[in-house]
């Protein structure tokens, strides 16, 4: 199990597109608690901290059977302020109480069909490649970059791609991976030293499909509500219930 880590889960309140967004219920569960529940499956009670701004999120975080050590202070919980400064600040709050870890973790709630098995494989992994610095869930990019050009009135960087290949098949490309917004893990004190996941040293960690939707809209909530209910997403190894 892995019981040197230290999980974060940044829930700000004040969500735009949809309202209250990390407490709303997802399939009858508020939208943090799946975070929560997952990273309990492998951790311990006092290793999975949320970091929130609100006293109303923070009872349920509680309820879930988080801990929230702290109400994020104001600077943390404007539109500016980033996921990494979250993370700074409980790396911070932790050592000054007199706890350090090997790693943290970094765990959003708008990733929350994220199975606790590839959470458990990729510390495991971290764990093992001492030259990495972190592990970062990845997903393959669909459709590959050959396909997309930055908007503009006419399509012409895509017209002299296509015109110079003959074949446009998927198998003609190499895949392409992107961050999914599953998770992040580091060496707690590579996370000190860098401030940030990514380095020259940070593994890919490919999660399934099913897992990689991150929920920004309407429209990723009513698909991730479709993913469930067909059961195309395992709830039981997202967390034990």
């Amino acid at each position: 199990m892995g019981k040197d880590i230290l999980w974060i889960i940044p829930a700000r309140s004040g969500s735009k597109s949809i309202i209250n967004k990390n407490i709303k219920l997802l399939n009858n569960i508020p939208l943090i608690e799946y975070r929560i529940k997952s990273a309990l499956t492998i951790a311990e009670e006092n290793q999975v901290w949320v970091s929130t701004d609100s006293n109303e999120y923070a009872s349920i975080a509680i309820k879930a059977g988080a801990k929230v050590p702290f109400i994020r202070p104001d600077y943390l919980s404007n539109d500016t302020a980033s996921s990494n400064d979250v993370v700074l600040h409980a790396i911070n709050f932790a050592e000054k109480s007199g706890l350090k870890f090997n790693f943290i973790g970094l765990l959003e709630p708008t990733s929350p069909l994220v199975y606790f098995s590839d959470l458990l494989n990729s510390l495991n992994i971290l764990k093992k490649n001492k030259d990495a610095s972190s592990i970062v869930a990845v997903e393959e990019t669909r459709p590959n970059t050959f396909f997309i050009q930055n908007e503009s009135e006419y399509l012409s960087e895509l017209a002299k791609r296509f015109s110079s290949k003959e074949n446009l098949g998927r198998q003609e490309f190499k895949k392409q991976i992107t961050p999914s917004g599953g998770f992040y893990i580091s060496r707690w004190d590579d996370f000190k030293l860098n401030k940030t996941f990514y380095t020259e040293k940070t593994l890919p960690y490919m999660i399934p499909d099913e897992c990689s939707i991150e929920i920004d809209e309407p429209f990723d909530w009513v698909f991730s509500e479709f993913l469930i209910k067909e059961k195309i997403v395992d709830i039981k190894k997202i967390f034990k219930k």
